[in-house]
């Protein structure tokens, strides 16, 4: 079950190791949850595999520490934090932490659910499983409660039809995802309800798992490759084109070092969680061809 992420990170720190076949770099990176309050953040820890042959291309770019990039990776949650092998990096020029906007936790996962809607304060709410793949010593599964305005007809129609016949559901799932902290007794300072990871619904497509493709003898497959009659022309490149060369990733050459107040601030008001890295895995063919 894929889950995907992308945002803007603040590059906080990061360590590097060489393995026999990577630079293996482990990032730890703060993004901004409110544009008008620096001290919403939520830590990211990260693991980015560059290749130590130069000639395998690579979507990592080289990076340094007070830069702001742009990362794509899977991922899973942890108690307040993210763990994501990266599979792209993108450094953004001229941007510093104040400059950083609250993006957001864009994911894309897919889950599992035994549930059904339930509505609450005008909100449709149903939790989903998520399993995700980071390594042998990585956690790889965890849960998201999944909400969305229950006056939106069209998420609505899809939530509501979950498992109404079946007794389990899986999900293509896409939204913003936050980490919501415990709620404390104000008096005795227990904890009365867990954190939790909620992720605000923009889109929803529910798979069948049923399908059997010999259900409908008659309908047969029209694959163009496996068609004899097709163009073989359209395989050959156009005349005077040049075949396609990519290269690779390249640090700015503006790199902004600054640590500005409001850095200070988010820090002081949000230490850094221990976040116990496991032993580093080398990434699978997946995380390496995307």
């Amino acid at each position: 079950m894929p889950a995907k992420i992308s945002t803007i990170y603040y590059l906080h720190d990061f360590t590097e190791r060489l393995t026999q076949e990577f630079t293996v770099k482990e990032i730890t990176a703060v993004a901004r949850l409110d544009d008008n309050d620096p001290t919403k953040i939520v830590y990211l820890r990260g693991k980015a595999f560059i290749p130590v042959d130069q000639n395998i291309l690579c979507q990592i770019e080289d990076f340094s520490n007070g830069q702001v990039v742009f990362l794509k990776g899977k991922f899973v949650t942890c108690a307040s934090w993210y763990s994501v092998n990266a599979t792209s990096i993108k450094t953004i020029d001229n941007m510093g932490f104040d400059d950083m906007p609250a993006i957001g936790l864009n994911v894309m996962i897919l889950g599992l659910t035994t549930k059904t809607v339930r509505n609450v304060d005008s909100q449709s709410i149903i939790d989903f499983y998520v399993k995700e793949n980071l390594g042998d010593r990585e956690l790889g599964e965890f849960w998201v409660e999944v909400r969305h305005n229950a006056n939106l007809r069209y998420l609505a129609n899809k939530t509501n039809a979950i498992n109404q016949s079946m007794r389990s559901s899986t999900a293509l799932l896409v939204g913003t995802l936050t980490y919501q902290g415990p709620v404390l007794d104000e008096t005795t300072g227990d904890e009365t309800s867990p954190g939790k990871h909620i992720l605000t619904l923009d889109d929803i497509s529910l798979i069948s798992t049923n399908r059997n493709p010999a259900a409908n003898p008659q309908q047969s497959s029209n694959v163009p490759w496996l068609n004899s009659r097709t163009n073989t022309r359209a395989q050959c490149p156009a005349q005077g084109a040049s075949p396609r060369t990519f290269r690779r990733g390249r640090g700015s050459s503006s790199q902004m070092r600054l640590r500005s107040s409001s850095l200070a601030s988010a820090l002081s008001s949000n230490p850094v969680p221990t976040m116990i890295a496991g032993a580093v895995d080398e990434p699978q063919q997946e995380a390496s061809e995307e």
